[in-house]
């Protein structure tokens, strides 16, 4: 049976949906020489345990700095000669596996600030509490008076910390989070050079076209 030739209003539809698409999602290109690039030249350790790039893992943040909202697609393009589609697998999980593994430092750290955060809090409050009972009981001790000097600034200091802890700490590693979640749920896809070129040139004349029909 001959394929049916979408009609002008499904034509329409499909390429509404693609615009949909793609201002949801973020796509970030990298050009690659060879599967290496994505890993350090210091480590000769298969793909599956080898330290990622520093460089790499520096131009992804970047890239990600430009633009944090949306879903995000990362797409390699490779030269067709060097491609594996075995290795492009492991280096999927592999990278999904590093970004997680990083959310779940994060996450870890975030608790014990809490935990930390909380015992600074509960200690400073009564050293406070302490204090101040101490001298409505013993209200003309100076030894009471001395000690109350002494330790009043590391009640409101233990109080101070504990707050840090519990609020800032958190807000600050926030962005850091959003970051390796976003990637380790990202969509990787490899691709053939020549094909990434095809696609940077049809989108060109796709751009220029419109500009035309505003014209």
């Amino acid at each position: 049976m001959p394929e049916q030739t979408p009609t002008a209003p499904q034509q329409a539809a499909k390429a509404q949906d693609e615009q949909k698409t793609a201002s949801l999602i973020n796509l970030l290109h990298i050009a690659l020489d060879n599967y290496d690039d994505i890993f350090s030249d210091f480590d000769p350790s298969a793909y599956e345990r080898r330290v990622l790039s520093e460089d790499f893992l520096k131009e992804v943040q970047r890239r990600y700095a430009e633009t944090k909202t949306g879903d995000i697609e990362i797409r390699f393009s490779i030269p067709a000669a060097v491609r594996s589609i075995k290795v492009e697998s492991t280096i999927k999980k592999r990278l999904k596996e590093y970004f997680h593994a990083q959310k779940k430092e994060i996450d870890s750290e975030v608790s014990k600030r809490k935990v930390t955060g909380a015992i600074y809090f509960a200690v400073g409050f009564f050293v406070l509490g302490l204090t101040a009972t101490a001298a409505e009981m013993f209200p003309n001790s100076r030894s009471v008076d001395v000690t109350s000097i002494l330790l009043t600034p590391i009640g409101w200091f233990g109080m101070w910390e504990g707050v840090v802890q519990l609020v800032q700490v958190p807000q600050k590693f926030a962005d850091q989070r959003k970051f390796f979640s976003k990637f380790s749920k990202a969509n990787y896809i490899f691709m053939d050079e020549q094909e990434y070129v095809q696609q940077l040139a049809r989108s060109m004349q796709e751009e220029a076209k419109a500009e035309e029909q505003k014209k």
